[in-house]
């Protein structure tokens, strides 16, 4: 894992907002497909994805073809930011996830760059072994 700045375009997303707490991940993920199931309109164009905003809050969900209207399920779209990002591939595991955190901010305290407190991960899709490699990345100040 080689920590990187890469500049992003903003992606649509459909999300399950929530309180941070890790344990209703895979529970946001239910809600979200059955959402996406149940309707027409929005396709899935891309990952898995977790955004996390300052340890607060986060958001659940898969990248999407649009925008869309407010529905009356928990489903609602947000996107991931544009802008310059810190990232890295973790390729290890979900359990030493942290090494990879660890990682991009010794990467941006080393070289100057400011993170703000928006941090995401999108999840590959898994190989014939269920392993999935995690994009780490961190939103940085302009």
């Amino acid at each position: 894992m080689e920590p990187r700045i890469i500049t992003v375009e903003a992606s649509p997303t459909a999300v399950v907002k929530a309180p941070f707490d890790l344990s209703r991940i895979m529970a946001s993920y239910d809600v979200v497909y059955a959402w996406l199931r149940g309707q027409q309109d929005v396709k899935q164009t891309g990952q898995n994805i977790a955004l996390y905003r300052q340890g607060m809050e986060m958001e659940v969900g898969i990248e999407v073809d649009r925008a869309f209207e407010p529905t009356s399920t928990d489903v609602t779209s947000s996107e991931l930011p544009a802008g310059r990002v810190a990232t890295a591939t973790h390729t290890t595991g979900y359990a030493d996830l942290q090494r990879t955190y660890a990682a991009i901010e010794e990467f941006c305290n080393a070289n100057g760059h400011v993170m703000t407190s928006v941090a995401w991960e999108i999840y590959g899709d898994p190989d014939g072994r269920d392993h999935v490699d995690v994009d780490v990345c961190f939103l940085l100040s302009s």
